[in-house]
Order: C-alpha cells, then structure tokens, then sequence
C-alpha cells in the first residue's frame, strides 16, 4: 500500500489509484504503440477522406495534403487518448468500444484541422456540421477506409515501435501526471 504520510509523495489519493489501474491496462509499451498507431491511422485516413471529398481528384488531393501538413504529434495523440480513457473509465466496455472512441475521436479532430486549415474550403461550417453528424452517428468511415486502416495497421506500427521509447513513455507520463494534478487543486 502507497504510504501516504511520505513527505516527497505530492500524489493526491484519487490520482495514485486511478493512475494505478489505467497505466496497468492501457499504458504499457506495446499498448501505447498500438493507440498510437490506431489514432494516426483514423486521423490520417479521415483527413485523407475530407480532403478528396473537396476536390475529387486524387493528385489534387495529394498536393492539398503535401499543401495542409497535417499530423498528429505522438504526444498530443496519446494524451487525447488517455483523456478518451479518464472520460470512459466508469464504461464496462471500455476494453471493447476503446477504438471506436479512438477513431471518432481522431476523425473528429483530422475534420477540425481540415476546416482551420484549408482556407480554399467553400461552405466550411455546413461541411463541418455535416461531417461531424456522420462521424458521432458512426456513419462515416466505410469499408474502404477500414481497408486502409488495415493495410497499413502494420507498417504505421512498426514505425511507431522504432519511434516510442522510454523517453516518450516518461514525458507522456508526466504530461498526464501534470494534468491530473491541476484537476485535483
């Protein structure tokens, strides 16, 4: 048991005891590369999926995101993932509906940095109210995206596994630590 009359201990209570359950599960290396992995993927392939959209021509569409350079900082995807598990910790499916949360969640914001970043969009609101719909109803990603998603599910992770070392893991940790303090002050 934790010994909470140590004086170098500036955890809170709460925070030892859910820290202590979810990095067990869900931030273990092997764990982190795979949400990483799934998080870039949707987010890509969403982003990939607005920008066609628009313009209807594949090479357009590659020069649009060469224009865009969009990606997602490792970081920032994985503390938007542990935000999605801090949200959902009292879900009994966590385990089950994590990717689901991970892909609405990655496609959600690939669609909000499509919208702040092309600024050739025509009607950006109304294409952004009519995406995100699609993307909470679960009615935007087809089989062709889940078919890219999984062509390239390998690949993205073994770059990843090169990419994610012990130093990521422990500034990922203290970003997290970080932030769950300031909720608890």
């Amino acid at each position: 048991m934790k010994d909470f009359n140590n004086p170098k201990n500036n955890e809170s209570f709460i925070n030892y005891y859910k820290k202590d359950s979810i990095y067990e599960k869900f931030f273990q290396r092997k764990n982190i590369i795979d949400l990483i992995t799934k998080y870039e993927l949707y987010y890509q392939i969403s982003l990939g999926n607005f920008v066609f959209e628009t313009l209807l021509d594949n090479e357009e569409t590659v020069k649009k995101l060469e224009e865009l350079k969009l990606y997602v900082n490792p970081e920032i995807a994985m503390f938007n993932i542990y935000k999605i598990i801090e949200e959902n910790l009292t879900n009994k499916e966590l385990d089950k509906q994590l990717e689901y949360l991970i892909k609405i969640d990655a496609s959600l914001l690939a669609l909000d940095d499509f919208i702040k970043n092309d600024k050739d969009l025509l009607g950006a609101e109304y294409y952004a109210k009519m995406k995100k719909e699609n993307i909470l109803k679960d009615n935007f990603f087809n089989k062709v995206m889940q078919y890219n998603f999984e062509s390239n599910y390998q690949r993205t992770y073994e770059h990843y596994n090169l990419v994610i070392n012990d130093k990521f893991i422990e500034n990922i940790t203290n970003l997290i630590n970080n932030h769950t303090n300031k909720e608890v002050i």
